[in-house]
């Protein structure tokens, strides 16, 4: 393959990869202030490293690492200052996989799922999330205590999650 097409290749996978990257970087420094700062390092990185990358790999899990490691690399040049994490924990929340499924993937999956539902539940789960109403303000207009449907609603939300990823594990990406 010729350089200016990896190279094209390089930065679609690169900026397709962003926000999934920031939120891997966000979830390893707890959101940090410097999520940003250490994302750019790693883009830095991954630019230098760029003909290292074989593109018969998936890029995400190759970008990944790089974060990883740059968040460690963070972590420790901060340790002087406050504890942030231990580098133990940042391992363990380290080996997650970049999930593949799409945005788009997920909507679609969840109007299968929401289908699925029972139509009074269907509407319930809508009106809390679509209308940013309160669990006591549906409640009140449902006739029922405001604990009562908290419980529903997380059975619902569960079984929704269950649909959902079982649906993503039918069609995998």
């Amino acid at each position: 393959m010729k350089e200016n097409e990896d190279y094209s290749i390089f930065v679609n996978e690169l900026t397709k990869a962003q926000p999934k990257m920031r939120g891997y970087v966000a979830k390893l420094l707890a959101n940090s202030p410097s999520t940003d700062d250490v994302l750019q390092e790693c883009n830095k990185l991954l630019w230098i490293k760029r003909t290292d990358w074989d593109t018969n790999t998936i890029f995400l899990k190759w970008a990944y690492r790089v974060c990883y490691f740059q968040a460690m690399a963070y972590c420790r040049d901060k340790s002087r200052e406050r504890l942030l994490f231990n580098p133990e924990l940042i391992e363990m929340m380290g080996q997650e996989n970049p999930d593949e499924h799409t945005h788009s993937e997920r909507e679609v999956a969840m109007e299968q799922c929401l289908s699925k539902l029972k139509e009074p539940n269907r509407e319930i789960l809508l009106e809390r999330y679509r209308n940013n109403l309160s669990v006591e303000q549906m409640a009140e207009k449902e006739g029922v205590t405001a604990n009562a449907l908290s419980q529903k609603l997380l059975r619902l939300r569960y079984k929704l999650q269950h649909c959902i990823q079982e649906n993503l594990k039918s069609n995998p990406a």
